[in-house]
């Protein structure tokens, strides 16, 4: 484990690759989404347009390990805490919704959104923190 750093220190360097990689994001979706035609499209093309589209995310959620990594104590158990609860949240939507998939009660949901549903999740953990809620 790396030497804590502080939050600030270890939030710029979060911040300097989050703004870069989340940017990077909303080109490459914007991009792929305006320009290729699904339906045209070879695979190859589509296979790395899907692949473009994720790498940014997987090193957001790669930032936020160092985050976690490289401050101290008490903020690295407060993200631990934020992604856990988060990570129960969207399991236990996952659940409903496969169900609700299964008994044909809800169309079939594509599988990408829970990436941001994570997110989603591990933003109103931070939120329930801030707050001084628990579970």
């Amino acid at each position: 484990m790396t030497q804590p750093k502080g939050f600030r220190t270890a939030n710029k360097r979060y911040m300097r690759i989050f703004v870069p990689m989340m940017a990077l994001y909303c080109v490459a979706i914007s991009v792929a989404l305006t320009f290729i035609d699904l339906d045209t499209a070879s695979t190859g093309v589509r296979m790395g347009a899907a692949v473009a589209i994720a790498l940014p995310l997987i090193a957001i959620l790669m930032a936020i390990l160092r985050l976690v990594r490289e401050t101290d104590e008490y903020t690295r158990m407060r993200q631990l805490q934020a992604l856990s609860e988060g990570g129960v949240m969207l399991t236990g939507a996952i659940f409903i919704l496969g169900f609700l998939e299964r008994f044909n009660v809800i169309p079939d949901i594509p599988l990408f959104l829970f990436g941001p549903g994570f997110f989603f999740f591990y933003g109103l953990a931070h939120l329930r923190q801030s707050l001084g809620k628990t579970v």
